[in-house]
C-alpha cells in the first residue's frame, strides 16, 4: 500500500499533553494539504516499553516522524522513544536512497525534531545534522502559548510533511511494500548507540569528570 500516515508522532508518555496539543494544531494544517492522518499511539500510556506489530507498521507507513524532544526522550530506563527514532532513521536511510535513485536531488530528511526543552543539551548528532524547530518559547507554565510564531511554525512543519508525502508517493514502487515485516529494533541492538545520544552528565564544581 502507499503511504498511509502523513507523520508519526514520537513522544514520552509524560509528554502526552504536549503531544496531543501539537497533534491537534498540526492536523488542522495538514488537512488543508493532504488527506492523510497523523498517527499518535496512546497505548504507551499504559504499556511501558511494549511494542506490537501494529505500532511498527504505523511507523513504517508514515512519511515522516515528528519527535517531541525533551531531555528524557533518549532514556536508558525507558527506551521506546529511542527505539522509534532508530527505526525511523533506518527507514529514512533506505527511502532517501530510493528517492535519489528516483531522480530527487538532495532529498530532505524524514525525521523532524521539535524541541520543547533542552535545546542546549540535544545530542550533537541531531543538533548539527538536522533542521529542528525550537518550541521552548511557546511552552510556558505547562501550556502551549499559541501565538503567531507558533502557528507559523506549525504551518511550516505541515508543508514540509506534505512535500515528503508527495515525494514518497511519486516513487515508481510502493515505499510501504515491506511494512508488514518491519520491526522496531530491540534494546540490545541500540544499546551502544543510545549511550551516545544521552544528555551529558552535569559537572560539579572542582571536578573534571
Amino acid at each position: 500500500m502507499p503511504i498511509k500516515y502523513s507523520c508519526f508522532i514520537s513522544y514520552k508518555h509524560d509528554s502526552v499533553n504536549i503531544a496531543r496539543d501539537f497533534q491537534d494544531a498540526l492536523e488542522n494544517e495538514i488537512s488543508l494539504l493532504i488527506n492523510l492522518p497523523v498517527y499518535r499511539d496512546e497505548e504507551r500510556l499504559h504499556a511501558g516499553d511494549f511494542f506490537n506489530s501494529a505500532l511498527a507498521q504505523a511507523l513504517c507507513q508514515s512519511a515522516c516522524m515528528v519527535m517531541i524532544y525533551i531531555p528524557r526522550y533518549f532514556d536508558k530506563a525507558s527506551t521506546y522513544c529511542a527505539r522509534e527514532f532508530k527505526a525511523m532513521e533506518q527507514l529514512e536511510t533506505r527511502r532517501l536512497l530510493a528517492l535519489k535513485k528516483g531522480g530527487v536531488t538532495n532529498p530532505s530528511g524524514l525525521i523532524i525534531p521539535v524541541v520543547y526543552r533542552g535545546i542546549d543539551i540535544m545530542p550533537q548528532k541531531i543538533a548539527t545534522n538536522r533542521h529542528f524547530h525550537n518550541f521552548e518559547p511557546y511552552f510556558l507554565g505547562g501550556r502551549t502559548q499559541k501565538n503567531k510564531k507558533y502557528l507559523l511554525a506549525i504551518r511550516d512543519i505541515a508543508r514540509y510533511i506534505f512535500d515528503r508525502c508527495r515525494d514518497l508517493n511519486n516513487l515508481a514502487f510502493d515505499p510501504c511494500s515491506s511494512c508488514n515485516n518491519f520491526e522496531i529494533p530491540s534494546i540490545g541492538k541500540i544499546s551502544s548507540w543510545l549511550d551516545s545520544m544521552l544528555p551529558p552528565r552535569p559537572k560539579f564544581p572542582g571536578r573534571e569528570f
